[in-house]
């Protein structure tokens, strides 16, 4: 079950980006690889300080989650494609997908079927882990729109 979700979140959520503009979703391709970024060394540091374990996972991938490079990155694209650049719309799109990711997503669907588990923290840690990055990846957005000019926006 574990190899079947991991593969589920790492393959076809970028099927979920082919409906959209392609001129416009592209302009969100860059924050959706620096929000993989940002997972990736989350997941380090949950490894280095024993956050969580990763019980499950693609034969690939050791200690860092699929959903880091499917799932997160799309989700991401999603959330600014409907809500940037209005800050707050985009910010409480995210405390609501971030409450359902940690609250409701991670203990009974992520946990349940082994994916990880907690271990030195619990779920609304996780919460503030997962909902810190919102606005460091806003301002790197901001900052990313402002280099590339107009004929990005």
């Amino acid at each position: 079950m574990g190899q079947l979700l991991s593969w589920l979140l790492f393959i076809p959520p970028w099927l979920l980006l082919i409906p959209l503009k392609r001129r416009k979703m592209k302009k969100f391709l860059s924050v959706a690889f620096f929000t993989s970024l940002m997972g990736s060394t989350l997941f380090q540091a949950a490894h280095v300080w024993n956050w969580w374990t990763i019980t499950d996972n693609l034969v690939f991938l050791t200690d860092i989650s699929s959903f880091v490079y499917g799932l997160s990155p799309v989700t991401t694209i999603l959330v600014f494609y409907f809500t940037y650049p209005k800050l707050w719309l985009y910010l409480g799109t995210n405390i609501v997908f971030d409450a359902i990711q940690a609250f409701v997503i991670s203990p009974f669907v992520f946990e349940k079927a082994g994916l990880y588990s907690l271990v030195n923290i619990n779920h609304f840690i996780l919460f503030l882990l997962i909902f810190m990055q919102a606005p460091v990846i806003y301002i790197y957005q901001r900052f990313y729109d402002a280099r590339s000019g107009p004929e990005n926006s």
